[in-house]
């Protein structure tokens, strides 16, 4: 499957004091830096940054970044609905949108592109350093015939239950109108407007996913992750 990643990284952090959490450093580098290194194979390179301040500190990651279309930081369904926009507008244009320049050829058929030419966006936190390696191909085995998009259920600390995490799902971009109107009618929530949709959920459960979804939410919880060793 071919997808696009999107890094959602345009949060306030309210609970780490108002400072850009994805730009913290986390063992020895920023924290969407680990993101990126954790999805950047899985899709080929094609990663677009959701990001509404310190614009120029994620530009310098070397991917596009998307500020919000809406004012007043909406929440994250306005970044996803930047990248699902910045796909339907690379697909409508018939190629694909390479890092750093406004357009590339579409690929020949069997040719590995490094632009956005994809109908899947792959939607995760900047905050989350140990995402699956493999998070993308397990969502799009989840998927049947009838989904078209779908969500993982995971553990953000070993023993606990798993928990939707609707920011680690996986989107056709035909849900751009949807989301769009729904945004327009007061729709915040990512995972209740997921639910809307034709959604696969899928388990992520294996040994090796116990701290897969471990998100930062205060400088303690950084400070404590920051010193396990996860591989």
């Amino acid at each position: 499957m071919r997808a696009t990643a999107l890094i959602l990284c345009g949060g306030r952090a309210t609970r780490m004091g108002g400072v850009d959490k994805p730009l913290q450093p986390f063992q020895g580098r920023a924290l969407v830096s680990h993101v990126i290194d954790r999805v950047a194979p899985q899709t080929g390179g094609r990663i677009l940054i959701s990001a509404n301040r310190h614009l120029d500190d994620y530009r310098r990651l070397g991917h596009p970044v998307l500020p919000d279309p809406l004012p007043d930081f909406p929440g994250p369904l306005a970044g996803i609905l930047a990248g699902l926009t910045a796909l339907s507008d690379a697909g409508s244009a018939g190629g694909a949108m390479r890092a750093g320049a406004p357009e590339a050829a579409p690929p020949s058929p069997g040719e590995r592109s490094d632009g956005f030419g994809a109908d899947w966006l792959l939607v995760v936190g900047g905050d989350s350093p140990w995402l699956p390696i493999d998070l993308l191909d397990r969502l799009a085995a989840g998927l049947a015939p009838e989904h078209s998009a779908a969500m993982a259920l995971g553990r953000e600390a070993p023993g606990e239950p798993l928990r939707p995490q609707p920011l680690a799902s996986l989107i056709h971009v035909r849900h751009r109108a949807g989301l769009a109107t729904a945004l327009r009618a007061g729709e915040r929530r990512v995972e209740g407007w997921l639910r809307t949709l034709p959604l696969a959920r899928v388990a992520f459960d294996r040994p090796t996913d116990d701290l897969a979804f471990a998100n930062i939410n205060d400088r303690s919880e950084l400070e404590r992750l920051e010193r396990l060793d996860h591989r």
